[in-house]
């Protein structure tokens, strides 16, 4: 349900969720302080670390005893939940032994957050540190594209310090140059950590307060800090004690909660991945927590402390697994140690002997000022080597200024290979579909080729390549469309329906999913025009395709997917006809009957309504303005050419809608290229073959509702393109008709006055008429070449069709 009031939170909280919170109830001097004589009494802290004034008033006391969270501290009615005033950000206090399923429930179920493809946590230092100016702005980068790619979270400690106030200006960064662009991001912290507490407790709430826990001017208590005002929403987690940040692994359960909440035992779940920043003992003891969970883990090499040593290592000790994965052959080598006896222990100190020393000292660098013990340094080796072991160790990925692939592409890398690493472990496959589907979200065509495709598919089912195959079109993903068509795809298949021994028919409702699921288009681009065109109505029908169509081309440009003809007209077309593809059907159809005794080559109506995909799709690319995409498509198009041209016309004529002048300076660069395309394709035909060339710049293109090369370039006032030397000996010829057109001498002038004046009767004898060149052409031998390409067909091409006619 929706929270409009202060009711539904209590409702939600304290009936639906039943979240309460923990306070202490033994108030238990700290030994530490007692023996202080400068104390006063009612100044010395609890064992929690409030004085005794904030302790409620039944509280117990007790001498004597050491000050347990366990036994002295209970679960307690919640009073502090909703939302920060001046930031809108969802907060809660809850218990720490609140089951993380609870949580997840709140965050879908009542808070309405968005399923996330993509969870990301993010850790490390927690003081003050200053990264390389070029790492920084890569790595604020790298998060917000990752999140966004992927409607990924972000989660982090919450805290206005370190790393996550450096999230926190990535985010502040991205919205004000993206205001309608949101990024969720949860702060999991604990509640006696939070400075300004009691402002979010709701007894305490000023009406006319009008600063927050996120912005306060008082004195900061050691141990306390400002929540991120970037944060979308706060988890605080209250174990019944002040000031101190741990919160143990808490976040590491929640997130695995979140990543499996509502997904059936099919389903994969949504891929985790922790991201380190410089760190320290506590940010080493969350990788082995994380590591142990099967969670993945990228070090921003080059940020100081745990991440700069534990990358160092890692790089040092590749030599050692790979001479001892090929000397060693024993079974444990590969097993993952868990440190969990001493027998382990040692047995990962032996496989790393000659660094133990090395790897001590440096832990003990890093945990300078933070009054680590001999025991502590001993449990962060422990952890440190776990990391170090040849299984564990696939799932840290390093990512450095010196990497080529930017931070998310090493985050998709790092789930990626845990997802297949995972895959082995269980002896189960991979589900390539969902892998794919992240690989399309991030756009990188390098990852999913060098570890997911690797050049085959054909694992996939159709549904699954067709569902691929739409989200590379409407992400608009050039290279996966390339890549998919190399592979294979059945295009004909998707976007048409086989009919035996009849003209395939088009999926209308294929075809419209790509001009009606747009919506993120349509309201992010400016030249995003079709909807302007349209009129800002739904395209629901083949008339109003062809409406758009013949609109922005002109009226010359006949219906492509609706009948433009009455069927007395239709039954004399086929003896009229020049063309194999008539109104984007095959004309070796049009007579065909169940008694026949001859059908149609499948290959050749296969070939035909592949061509009419590609067609439909060039189209839809060019009107929704996915400029990469259509020059993909166009690249194995047949009749490139024309639609060359045609796509120089529908950007010209989108001038006319365009919101400004910078927009239709765009649109016009668009047509230039284009045209620019035609014309070479153009030249390449006229010095191969200047007869073949004329025909190809005059004949009617029925694939695109009847127009010829040179009559869309006229009206698209493309003259770079008339004015070829092709188009201007084309016209010359239609103006000679049979007469040879180079004849400029006088004599041939006088002996051309002489035939006119004779009515033609001379002219046999003094005019000099053009050769009809009837050179064979060898269509197989073109179809072999790399650029070929074909429009319709000559009266010989026919008859080569004709005789590859099946009998039954």
């Amino acid at each position: 349900f929706e929270l409009q009031s202060e009711d539904d939170w209590t409702r939600a909280i304290h009936h639906n969720l039943n979240i309460k919170r923990r306070t202490c109830t033994t108030f238990i001097s700290n030994p530490s302080i007692t023996n202080d004589p400068n104390k006063n009494e009612n100044d010395i802290p609890c064992g929690c670390n409030r004085l005794r004034r904030e302790h409620s008033w039944n509280v117990f006391e007790e001498k004597d005893v050491q000050w347990n969270r366990n036994e002295h501290t209970r679960s307690a009615y919640n009073n502090a939940y909703g939302y920060i005033p001046n930031t809108h950000a969802h907060y809660i206090r809850c218990d720490i032994k609140t089951p993380p399923n609870i949580l997840t429930k709140l965050m879908f179920d009542i808070w309405n957050v968005k399923n996330p493809q993509l969870i990301m946590c993010i850790i490390g230092g927690a003081k003050y540190f200053k990264l390389n100016e070029r790492l920084e702005r890569e790595f604020m980068k790298g998060i917000i594209q990752a999140a966004l790619k992927a409607d990924g979270w972000i989660v982090t400690t919450g805290f206005k310090t370190g790393v996550v106030q450096l999230v926190g200006e990535a985010i502040h960064e991205h919205r004000v140059t993206n205001p309608r662009s949101h990024i969720t991001a949860i702060g999991c912290s604990k509640w006696g950590a939070a400075r300004n507490r009691a402002s979010l407790i709701l007894s305490k709430k000023s009406t006319n307060s009008i600063q927050d826990a996120t912005m306060d001017t008082s004195k900061r208590t050691k141990g306390e800090q400002d929540l991120e005002p970037n944060h979308t929403h706060f988890l605080l987690l209250d174990d019944g004690t002040y000031y101190g940040y741990d919160i143990e692994d808490y976040r590491t359960k929640f997130v695995l909660e979140a990543s499996h909440y509502n997904k059936s035992d099919n389903e994969e779940n949504v891929p985790i991945v922790t991201i380190v920043v410089e760190g320290g003992p506590d940010t080493l003891s969350t990788i082995y927590k994380d590591l142990s969970n099967n969670i993945p883990v990228v070090l921003i090499d080059g940020s100081g402390r745990i991440a700069n040593l534990l990358a160092n290592f890692l790089n040092r000790t590749k030599s050692i697994i790979n001479r001892s994965g090929e000397d060693n052959n024993d079974f444990d080598w590969k097993k993952i140690i868990h440190m969990k006896e001493a027998g382990d222990i040692g047995k990962s100190k032996t496989n790393f002997r000659s660094y133990v020393q090395e790897i001590r000292d440096g832990l003990r660098d890093i945990s300078k000022g933070s009054s680590s013990s001999t025991e502590q340094i001993d449990e962060l080796l422990e952890y440190f080597l776990y990391c170090l072991q040849p299984t564990v160790r696939s799932k840290i990925r390093i990512f450095s200024l010196d990497s080529k692939e930017s931070l998310d592409d090493t985050i998709l890398e790092a789930i990626v290979h845990e997802k297949q690493q995972k895959s082995l472990e269980t002896n189960t496959s991979v589900d390539r579909e969902q892998l794919l589907q992240l690989a399309l979200a991030w756009n990188a065509i390098h990852v999913a080729k060098e570890h997911i495709m690797k050049d085959d598919l054909n694992d996939l089912d159709s549904d699954a390549k067709e569902r691929l195959f739409f989200d590379a079109l409407l992400l608009d993903c050039p290279q996966f469309v390339s890549t998919f068509i190399k592979l294979n795809f059945d295009l004909t298949q998707i976007f048409y329906e086989k009919k035996i021994n009849q003209p395939w028919k088009l999926r209308l409702n294929q075809l419209l999913r790509l001009y009606n699921n747009d919506d993120s288009k349509k309201n992010k681009e400016r030249l995003y025009l079709l909807k302007k065109c349209c009129n800002n109505k739904p395209i629901e029908s083949e008339e109003d395709l062809d409406l758009i169509l013949r609109k922005l081309i002109g009226d010359y440009f006949k219906p492509i997917y609706t009948p433009s003809v009455t069927n007395f007209w239709k039954r004399l077309k086929p003896c009229s006809s020049r063309a194999r593809i008539v109104d984007s059907h095959a004309i070796v159809y049009e007579n065909y009957n169940d008694n026949d005794s001859e059908v149609p080559d499948p290959e050749e109506t296969q070939k035909e309504a592949r061509e009419l995909v590609f067609r439909d799709l060039f189209l839809w690319s060019i009107l929704t303005n996915r400029i990469e995409i259509s020059k993909v498509i166009l690249s194995h198009m047949q009749t490139r050419i024309s639609a060359a041209l045609i796509a120089s016309k529908i950007f010209k004529s989108y001038k006319n809608f365009a919101y400004d002048n910078e927009a239709k300076d765009v649109l016009y660069c668009q047509a230039e290229q284009f045209e620019e395309y035609a014309n070479e394709c153009l030249k390449c035909c006229y010095y191969f073959n200047e007869e073949k060339a004329h025909e190809i710049a005059i004949r009617s293109i029925n694939v695109f509702g009847g127009v010829s090369c040179l009559q869309v370039a006229v009206d698209a006032d493309d003259k770079s393109f008339v004015s070829q030397p092709c188009c201007d000996q084309l016209l010359n010829n239609i103006w000679h008709d049979k007469i040879e057109p180079i004849q400029f001498t006088l004599l041939q002038c006088i002996e051309l006055l002489l035939s006119i004046f004779s009515f033609g009767l001379l002219a046999p004898v003094f005019i000099t008429f053009r050769e009809v060149k009837l050179a064979p052409i060898d269509f197989n031998n073109d179809q072999k070449r790399n650029n070929f390409m074909t429009v319709n067909e000559t009266e010989q091409e026919r008859k080569s069709l004709s005789s590859r006619i099946k009998k039954r």
